[in-house]
């Protein structure tokens, strides 16, 4: 049974000013590494954005950002997933409408528009290239493989549950850690909390390769290092 919940997700990214295709004067990032933990430099080539980030002159409430995306997507011919996003770049925040599942960029305008007539103030545009700390607010849709671990219907995704909340630093080193000590084939990790009757912390495990006796070694792995890191 397919468990659909809300939460978010927090990963590093690398991101860069879009200046195509956008509305004028208008702030745009895109992720430049598609699950950099997995792919490395052997980034996957393609002309279909990944990830877009709409910068906003002013934080809005995730209820306001997710339904004027629902009034958009029904008035559109085509699919995309709008979420409520946080960016931290060189020390200084952003907030965002984070874009996923375009076909296009020349898509991204015509989406600016439907939110600016809907009251969303876009941020005017500055140079950027940098990694970024990304919270994206976002609805999960998984189900249960094990106690301890969900698959997301999206391919290849994975979640490990964790019994510490962890800061993305902490998490950052534990991950290193876990690469370390680990015989495993590459896999992207990121953090995600998922609320329910019970909030879960999670390792999100991005790999188009792993078993779930491997997934099962990486949990135990983590649930390892995190505690020593405790001590």
């Amino acid at each position: 049974m397919v468990l659909e919940t809300f939460g978010s997700i927090i990963k590093e990214e690398q991101l860069k000013t879009v200046e195509r295709g956008i509305l004028s004067n208008t702030f745009v990032l895109e992720n430049l590494g598609l699950f950099p933990g997995y792919y490395g430099a052997n980034l996957p080539t393609s002309k279909a954005p990944d990830s877009i980030f709409l910068i906003m002159n002013q934080k809005e409430s995730t209820e306001k950002i997710l339904r004027i995306t629902h009034i958009i997507k029904k008035k559109l011919q085509y699919d995309f997933e709008g979420s409520p996003a946080n960016l931290c770049v060189y020390n200084t925040d952003y907030n965002a409408i984070r874009l996923r599942h375009l076909k296009d960029f020349d898509h991204i305008a015509e989406i600016q528009e439907h939110y600016r007539d809907a009251g969303i103030t876009f941020a005017r545009t500055k140079k950027v290239e940098d990694s970024a700390v990304i919270q994206v607010k976002k609805i999960f849709q998984v189900k249960s493989i094990s106690d301890k671990i969900f698959k997301d219907i999206e391919k290849d995704m994975y979640y490990l549950k964790i019994d510490e909340q962890l800061t993305w630093s902490h998490f950052k080193k534990v991950t290193i850690q876990v690469r370390n000590n680990v015989q495993i084939s590459a896999f992207d990790a990121a953090l995600a909390i998922i609320y329910g009757s019970n909030v879960l912390d999670l390792v999100r495990i991005y790999s188009t390769s792993l078993s779930i006796e491997e997934l099962e070694k990486l949990h135990d792995k983590y649930e390892e290092l995190i505690a020593k890191s405790l001590k």
